[in-house]
């Protein structure tokens, strides 16, 4: 059975990269959740792909939260896009984090993550708050020295970001990043509550270098 489980998923599950999944029937599947369960953590275990779950704590000690949906992140964007049949559609287009919605741009971007780190067992974490009137995710933490640092990515001015601006308010950061298809940029974000923090506004090509950038702001 879980042969045809670990099948299942390696035929479909390339199109749900990047998004939070739930186990129970997944990909429209008649498989139970244990079962998925059961084939992608030998999945997992095999790297090919991680799952990504859900921090709703601000501040060390990242905690990640079982409970929650995980994010569902392969180890290649480039075998994603070819399973999917998209490589020719994404030479043409002129703003990546259109792409799949967003998602391809966000996949690239945690790739590169786990890619920068030295540390075998490495994982990425994600925020969220699931209240009933105040919903918001932000797509990474990156734990950098004593804080975390919030990212993002995606386009739009500033304004748009209320996710982070939520979590910055939250939080004790005074950094946060955003990766987008612009020009290397920063500024200074002032919120309601008169907190003030650094946004620094990367583009996609950088999302190698976050700890160079980080130590240079310091």
């Amino acid at each position: 059975m879980i042969r045809n489980i670990l099948r299942y998923i390696l035929t479909y599950g390339w199109q749900y990269a990047g998004q939070r999944i739930k186990f129970e029937k997944f990909a429209n599947s008649n498989f139970k959740s244990r079962e998925v369960l059961e084939a992608m953590r030998t999945l997992e275990k095999a790297l090919l792909l991680e799952l990504s779950y859900p921090s709703t704590a601000s501040d060390l000690p990242l905690q990640p939260d079982l409970k929650r949906a995980p994010k569902l992140l392969w180890l290649d964007t480039g075998i994603v896009n070819y399973v999917a049949g998209l490589q020719k559609e994404l030479f043409r287009i002129n703003e990546l984090s259109k792409a799949w919605k967003g998602r391809i741009a966000e996949h690239i971007v945690g790739q590169e993550l786990l890619s920068s780190s030295s540390i075998v067992s490495s994982r990425r974490h994600f925020w969220v708050r699931e209240a009933r009137n105040s919903q918001a995710e932000v797509d990474f933490l990156h734990h950098f020295n004593d804080q975390l640092v919030p990212i993002e990515v995606k386009s739009g001015d500033n304004s748009k970001l209320k996710s982070l601006q939520l979590y910055m308010d939250e939080s004790n950061a005074k950094v946060a990043i955003r990766f987008w298809s612009h020009a290397y940029s920063t500024s200074t974000i002032t919120l309601p509550s008169k907190k003030r923090y650094l946004l620094i506004n990367l583009p996609f090509y950088y999302s190698g270098q976050i700890e160079k950038i980080l130590l240079s702001k310091q």
